[in-house]
């Protein structure tokens, strides 16, 4: 019975990871096992255990492993979940999906000592998806990419207009964490840009297209450029650094921390992710993001000549596209 009470207690301690409102997450899983709240309550008090069937229910809505609860993975197994999700006709659960991690962000948006460090090939998702044209661009590579019915063109590509809300309000939660450190690839915006030039070739994008993608990313990279002056958001206050690597980074890596998570994102097909909440996979992925920024030249607050002549080199770059 002690045993049984363990793994309940280890059960909603994750469920309480994912949504830490008390009102929010017995709303949602009222909603999703077809239960009243009440009998919620009663479970989350560990007045009643929740039945095996019902935590498999919430177990494979939320990417929760019962294998590591019992034990079952070994040391070299971590517990790790891939959200695929559909940008061009999102489901409920697209919905629920993005919704989520918004909540997430917002529910500790006053907390102190919270923390996003990241690695990346591509720019972070927290910034970009506050530029209507950049967001449909990387939804169109997404596109392109799966081939989600139609192959269908830049112009052709729709955001509905509840992601796009989404997508802003996870960047201005984002904006709230304590300290955020960014390290990129010195090439990132290189490999946009040919990519762009490519897609253009082929008749994919639009001149007219290119150019409101020119404009946003010619914003982005002003914005990042007052980020990095300053070395904080200018709307939050909230810490950032910003780090060039040196070295070539082979895909995203993020970790969010706070006082009760620890994720681990890892990116995958553009926008969707691997997402684990493994403290083994949770240190790796920040020793890993840490080594790449001993090997990176800090642009933000210090060294003004190397950050002049990175924002300035962006620029020329952002220019070759006519």
């Amino acid at each position: 019975m002690a045993e049984d009470n363990f793994y309940t207690k280890e059960f909603i301690s994750l469920m309480r990871e994912k949504i830490s409102h008390k009102a929010t997450l017995a709303n949602t899983i009222a909603d999703l096992l077809g239960i009243e709240k009440d009998a919620v309550y009663r479970r989350l008090r560990g007045d009643v255990k929740f039945s095996f069937a019902e935590m498999a229910i919430i177990a494979r809505r939320w990417g929760i492993s019962l294998d590591n609860i019992a034990g079952i993975e070994n040391e070299q197994s971590k517990p790790a979940r891939i959200i695929i999700s559909n940008r061009l006709n999102p489901t409920s659960f697209d919905y629920e999906m993005l919704e989520s991690h918004g909540d997430l962000l917002k529910s500790f948006k006053d907390e102190p000592d919270t923390q996003i460090i990241e690695a990346s090939n591509i720019f972070p998702h927290y910034l970009y998806q506050d530029y209507e044209y950049l967001a449909r661009y990387h939804t169109f590579r997404w596109n392109h990419a799966v081939m989600r019915g139609d192959l269908l063109p830049y112009h052709e590509i729709t955001i509905p207009e509840r992601l796009l809300t989404l997508q802003k309000l996870t960047c201005e939660y984002a904006r709230h964490v304590s300290s955020t450190l960014y390290v990129w690839d010195a090439m990132v915006l290189q490999r946009y840009v040919t990519d762009i030039k490519y897609f253009a070739k082929v008749n994919l994008i639009k001149e007219e297209d290119i150019s409101l993608i020119k404009s946003d990313l010619t914003m982005l990279i002003n914005n990042l450029e007052r980020i990095a002056i300053k070395g904080k958001y200018e709307d939050t206050g909230k810490t950032v650094s910003i780090y060039i690597s040196d070295i070539v980074s082979d895909t995203n890596y993020s970790c969010l921390k706070t006082k009760n998570v620890h994720m681990t994102l890892i990116r995958a097909f553009i926008l969707n992710a691997t997402i684990s909440h493994d403290a083994d996979v949770f240190r790796y992925a920040c020793a890993w993001i840490q080594a790449m920024q001993r090997m990176s030249t800090l642009i933000s607050v210090s060294d003004e000549k190397a950050r002049v002549m990175y924002f300035d080199a962006q620029r020329k770059i952002i220019n070759t596209l006519q």
